[in-house]
């Protein structure tokens, strides 16, 4: 810390400091050199300020000197409280900024000779000098350019300007180092404790610990379980940074969990056992028993499991209470006064699924439930009732709990008992107690219509709101009970009977200190440290006889390090403070000091424009889900972006960004539908089936409907209706077309879901339409087939005609056969005893019918015409039966 020129303005306030601690320290309140009102103003702005630039020095360290060629750095002292100790320690270096070397340096240490009575006097003690004591020069001989030299000063403690026993508290040391024109020095601050009786005021310190700045390194988890065991630090978490193992957190019902019913139409569960890679049932309504998860074997990932295992059950074995933030740090202030009700649900239901135990964060495996009789079964076999789904419900109102975590990097839990997984059965159930009940909106959003939106809720207060609005010379207590819906503090007035809102008002100087991030400057760090440890004795002093709540939290984005833990210790192990609890100090007095009235709130634009960004992809996600048969799925595949994208420590514009991959991711999955490009189609017919081929990018099965655009009316398309896509596949879609006319015209595909939602409408194809075709083709094949009917009909009738002509001919030469040769009877020895005439006319008649051969030849005789191997019966060529035959085997050729 640098000192400033002094002159007469110096010596002024240096007396005017002297003469106020001139002044007895009363009970009530002690005296106070700044001007009424600085310490209001100083604290709702410059304060206000300094949390929001963490980087920046905190404006209660006063302003930095100027140096001239040297730099000093007090970076230790010992002891930092001085009690019973009769030597004082002082060490750093001074650093020589010049090009040129510097002989006989001198190094002089002064301390204030009053004590600053108010967090203000400190800062201006700080700033200026405003009554100091030389206590110490020492030679540190020559220092080169551009070296450092390191110092240690003992200084007896009887030479340091203590005075009385109720002048404890900080005084402001100071280190300069001198060298011919050479000049430059640092303030320090010391703390006496003269053992002066007080009552110890009671602190907090919430300490938040979000997705946004965490890291979760090793050296950050030390750092979170240190505070997480620190009385009085409490750990204000982001359910997304706790490591989740691979087991569910509902236990299955015991009874019936292998059985189920046939009708139920969730097949594939019962034969599990019989299949080689069993699928899961799209229901997640009815499940068997957890099954472990497989050991990690890569070493990387075996090791970061059991780190990941080991720190949850450490976190939650150690901290005695945390207080549960939304996912991602949601900024609740800012969906009221957006009025987004979906978002709101889903950011407090984050909040009521903590995981409060290691069985809760999926580290051990659920124990069954109990069956209602241990000898018979509670339902009919096949009817076992279904377990409930770890989600609770399915849609966009789902849990948090239910979405994988992104920033974990935990791998599945590979045992499903407790002595699988290294931690005990005792502890599987135990946890600390989660207030889920607390709303830390963003400076901007708090006010009325945040406390109006979430009854029943603790807030906690921006820095600077909810000052007193007189100035008084004591800091007033913690809690404070606001009217919703004017603002204003309830409790001045005894008769009131106004149902208000708890507020918790911060200390902003402590808050800022904690904020600062001095990790690389051990000179900074003891500032920060010894800070606020003056803060506190000052706050004590204010009135030593009557204990006060104090609380302060560290600002969103404040690493959580070795060097905040350095903090919080300076804060809370001190004679004069009291460590509380959160939830103690939520139960403590309210303030009966009226507050400034609370404004309504004030939504950025940028966050209002990234609200409603999140609320438009999430609708057009919804349709898509219900869409499946696992629309609880779909929804965890970007539910652990959704609140972190509104987060309360983001700038309007990193929200706005946050936002805007939100909805390019629920871009990409409404993308994964698309009709694949296809090349122009050829349509002949008046009717036909359009094929699209669409592709489903997605794991899941998705129903949609199919639509054709032309542009042109003369064809007309009828929707197909609920089509399943299956999954990582491409399906072919028929749509029913009919088509009037001829032409080339363009068909627009249109995909949607059931409800309407469109998936694609992107793709287009070149249709040529020739529908009349169709007619020309028709007529020509009838009027073949007419001509080829023709001719087999003149070609029939004329097969007939030429069968009936050799009908005619053969009966007319049978006839004339007949007459030649009728009255010729020939005698015995022209004829054999066959019976049949000599010139194969109609046979004769046999012996055996009592007429005996007339001129018939010897018996046994043969004529010389007939052919003895031709059968009985056969014909020759000129009869007429053979004539008809042969047409009759050529007809059925």
């Amino acid at each position: 810390m640098g000192t400033v020129t002094r002159g007469f303005l110096r010596a002024a306030a240096a007396a005017a400091a002297a003469l106020c601690a001139l002044a007895p320290l009363s009970g009530a309140s002690a005296a106070h050199p700044a001007p009424m009102g600085t310490e209001a103003a100083r604290t709702a702005g410059a304060v206000a300020q300094a949390v929001g630039a963490r980087e920046e020095r905190p404006s209660v360290l006063g302003s930095q000197s100027a140096s001239s060629g040297l730099t000093v750095a007090v970076s230790s002292l010992n002891p930092r409280i001085i009690t019973s100790e009769e030597e004082l320690l002082i060490a750093g270096t001074v650093t020589n900024t010049t090009s040129s070397p510097l002989s006989e340096v001198a190094l002089t240490i002064t301390v204030g000779t009053t004590t600053p009575v108010s967090v203000a006097a400190l800062t201006n003690a700080l700033s200026e000098d405003a009554g100091s004591s030389e206590v110490s020069t020492t030679g540190l001989g020559g220092i080169a350019a551009g070296a450092s030299a390191v110092f240690e000063v003992r200084v007896p403690t009887s030479s340091l300007p203590l005075g009385a026993a109720s002048g404890w508290g900080p005084r402001v040391l100071t280190a300069t180092a001198s060298s011919g024109g050479a000049t430059g020095s640092d303030n320090a601050i010391i703390v006496w404790d003269s053992g002066e009786t007080v009552a110890a005021s009671r602190v907090n310190a919430l300490v938040p610990w979000t997705s946004e700045s965490a890291s979760q390194g090793a050296r950050e988890r030390e750092a979170v379980l240190a505070i997480a065991g620190r009385t009085g630090a409490t750990l204000a978490v982001d359910p997304l940074l706790i490591p989740r193992g691979g087991q569910p957190t509902e236990a299955p019902p015991q009874d019936g969990a292998g059985e189920e019913d046939p009708e139920s139409g969730q097949s594939g569960q019962s034969d599990q056992s019989d299949q080689p890679a069993p699928t899961p049932s799209p229901s997640a309504s009815a499940s068997p028993a957890p099954t472990p998860s497989p050991t990690p074997t890569d070493p990387v990932e075996n090791t970061r499991y059991r780190a990941n295992q080991s720190f949850t059950a450490s976190l939650l074995r150690t901290a005695p209470e945390l207080v549960a933030l939304p996912a991602g740090d949601a900024d609740l202030g800012a969906l009221a006064l957006a009025g987004d009700a979906g978002l709101q649900t889903k950011a407090l239901q984050s909040i009521a699924a903590f995981p409060s135990t290691p069985r809760k964060a999926g580290w051990v495996a659920p124990a069954p439930a109990p069956s209602a009789s241990p000898s018979a079964p509670t339902s009919p076999p096949g009817s076992a009732a279904p377990s409930p789904s770890p989600s609770g419900s399915a849609g966009p109102s789902a849990p948090a709990s239910s979405a994988p975590t992104p920033s974990t990097g935990a791998t599945e839990t590979p045992g499903a008992q407790t002595g699988e997984t290294g931690i005990d059965a005792a502890e599987a159930d135990e946890g600390p107690r989660i207030h889920t009940d607390v709303v830390w909106p963003s400076d901007t959003a708090f006010g009325t219509t945040q406390l109006s939106a979430y009854p029943g809720r603790l807030t906690i207060a921006p820095v600077g709101s909810l000052m007193p609005n007189d100035d008084v010379p004591f800091t007033s207590v913690a809690r404070v009970r606001v009217d919703p819906s004017t603002g204003e503090t309830i409790g001045v007035i005894p008769t009131t009977t106004v149902d208000g809102a708890d507020v918790l008002a911060q200390q902003g100087d402590i808050a800022a200190l904690l904020g600062w991030d001095n990790s690389q400057s051990e000179a900074d760090q003891l500032d920060a440290e010894q800070a606020i440890t003056a803060i506190t004795a000052i706050i004590t002093r204010e009135r030593p006889y009557s204990s006060r709540t104090l609380f302060t939290a560290a600002p969103r984005g404040t690493a959580v390090s070795a060097s905040l833990t350095g903090k919080l210790d300076a804060l809370l192990t001190n004679r004069w403070v009291e460590p509380v609890s959160f939830g103690d100090m939520a139960d403590s007095e309210a303030t009966d000091l009226e507050r400034r009235t609370a404004g309504a709130g004030s939504l950025d634009a940028g966050t209002e424009a990234a609200v409603t960004s999140l609320t438009q992809a999430l609708a057009d996600l919804a349709p898509l889900a219900k869409a499946t048969e696992e629309p609880d799925e779909v929804f965890s595949q970007v539910e652990p972006f959704l609140l972190p994208s509104i987060g309360a420590g983001l700038s309007p514009d990193s929200q706005v960004a946050a936002a805007s991959r939100y909805a390019a991711q629920v871009a990409g999955l409404l993308a994964s539908i698309a009709v694949e490009p296809s090349d122009a189609v050829n349509l002949i017919n008046k009717s036909a089936a359009f094929p699209v081929r669409i592709r489903n990018s997605l794991p899941w099965d998705v129903h949609v409907d199919v639509t054709l655009i032309p542009d042109d009316p003369r064809l007309q398309a009828t929707p197909a209706t609920n089509r399943v896509v299956t999954a990582n596949s491409a399906t072919t879609v028929e749509v029913p077309v009919s088509a009037i006319g001829s032409g080339n015209i363009q068909v627009k595909y249109h995909v949607t879901t059931p409800s309407g939602a469109v998936l694609d409408n992107k793709q287009s194809v070149r249709v040529r339409m020739r529908a009349g075709w169709e007619d020309a083709f028709t007529m020509v094949v009838a009027s073949l087939f007419g001509l080829l009917f023709a001719m087999g009909v003149v070609r029939s009738l004329r097969r007939r005609r030429a069968r009936a002509a050799l009908v005619g001919a053969g009966t007319a030469s049978a006839e004339s056969a007949g007459e030649g040769h009728g009255g010729d009877v020939r005698g015995p020895a022209d004829h054999g005893s066959s019976g049949q005439c000599a010139d194969d006319g109609a046979p004769a008649d046999s012996a055996e019918d009592g007429a005996g051969p007339t001129d018939g030849g010897p018996a046994g005789a043969v004529p010389a015409e007939e052919d003895p191997g031709a059968p009985l019966g056969a014909t020759g060529p000129g009869d007429p039966r053979s004539a008809e035959h042969d047409t009759e085997e050529k007809e059925q050729t």
